[in-house]
């Protein structure tokens, strides 16, 4: 365990804000996560579990406790002749972890190449991509609670996957720590090629889980710029679901809209909402939305929270305006006052 006071947040987080941490405390094992749950003055912090900022806006500095579990270790549970079950270190940077398993020759994760991040938080988020979402694949989550240093063990079902969502996210289960996950991976060929992009690999004489991360990783950055250089959090945006009867009033209006199917409602792009108000490469001081994917919101340097929150209200509005569609953030807005309290008071 390593900790680390004043400590600057910048390289902690994708969109480089330069927030401050009072602590910020790394645990390589359970046992750590044990130990610091049990420590009289963490109790008495509010505190922040993180992996790899993929997914987060911080608006202010942060009072209390930050905290990453940096265990990366992977390994095999069990296997037959059919799947693979793998146990994975919630530290694991995600993109890695699709790749090792393409390598070699897992099937499920192959369409969530390059997306950014740490594998716990991929659970919490439920990650999704070109048709996949890692719930597919996900089959039990390993925690903590920090109220006791107790471990929970939580199945598929009870971590409730819907879009962009587990039981995680709620506010009353940020007490469970999220340490590794289990993952159940196909051995025999099992491609997901429906999206546009992926389809072209139909037919392919050699088609391997690699060979379809590789084409995934090549089409993302066609359109996502690369947080390293250009600060972003990915999809800043989900996409909406709306009814019938809204996507024909839509398909009256413009013609032409993109959308997926959903049951019996229409999932649409929020992309293609935004780009229709013009945010298209639209820069406001530090802050814009990328000229090739107007979903993603960049730093262009020296940005602050705020400048970010402002720039996504203003879009939210002007896509409400325009097509009285609500759409609601993907990225968690992070201040003290909304993260985990104390565990004692």
């Amino acid at each position: 365990m390593q900790i680390l006071p004043d400590f600057d947040l910048k390289d902690s987080n994708t969109f480089a804000i330069p927030a401050q941490a009072s602590y910020f405390i790394t645990c390589d094992s359970v046992e750590d996560i044990v130990r610091l749950c049990k420590d009289e003055f963490f109790r008495s912090q509010p505190y922040l579990i993180i992996g790899g900022g993929s997914n987060l806006l911080f608006v202010e500095n942060f009072v209390g406790c930050v905290v990453r579990f940096t265990d990366d270790a992977w390994e095999v549970l069990n296997e037959d002749d059919e799947s693979v079950t793998i146990k994975v270190s919630a530290g694991k940077k995600w993109h890695d972890l699709v790749m090792e398993t393409a390598q070699d020759g897992y099937w499920g994760i192959e369409n969530l190449a390059l997306i950014p991040g740490d594998t716990g938080a991929a659970a919490v988020q439920n990650i999704g991509a070109y048709g996949v979402e890692i719930c597919r694949t996900l089959s039990t989550v390993h925690t903590v609670d920090l109220r006791d240093g107790s471990l929970r063990d939580f199945s598929n079902e009870e971590c409730k996957y819907d879009y962009r969502y587990s039981i995680f996210k709620e506010k009353e289960m940020g007490h469970y720590f999220i340490y590794a996950v289990e993952l159940r991976l196909s051995k025999k060929p099992d491609p997901q090629l429906s999206y546009a992009g992926l389809q072209e690999l139909t037919g392919h004489p050699t088609l391997t889980p690699e060979v379809v991360a590789r084409h995934v990783i090549a089409i993302r950055e066609s359109k996502l710029p690369d947080h390293h250089t250009l600060p972003n959090a990915g999809s800043f945006f989900m996409n909406p679901i709306v009814t019938a009867s809204v996507y024909e009033a839509l398909l009256r209006e413009y013609g032409q809209v993109p959308h997926y199917i959903v049951g019996k409602e229409y999932k649409i792009p929020a992309a293609w909402l935004i780009e229709q108000c013009g945010y298209k490469g639209k820069k406001i001081g530090n802050v814009g939305c990328y000229e090739r994917q107007p979903l993603v919101i960049v730093n262009y340097g020296g940005a602050t929270g705020e400048e970010i929150v402002a720039l996504s209200e203003d879009i939210r509005s002007s896509v409400k305006e325009k097509f009285g569609i609500e759409i609601h953030p993907e990225v968690r807005f992070v201040k003290t006052l909304n993260s985990n309290p104390a565990l004692s008071k």
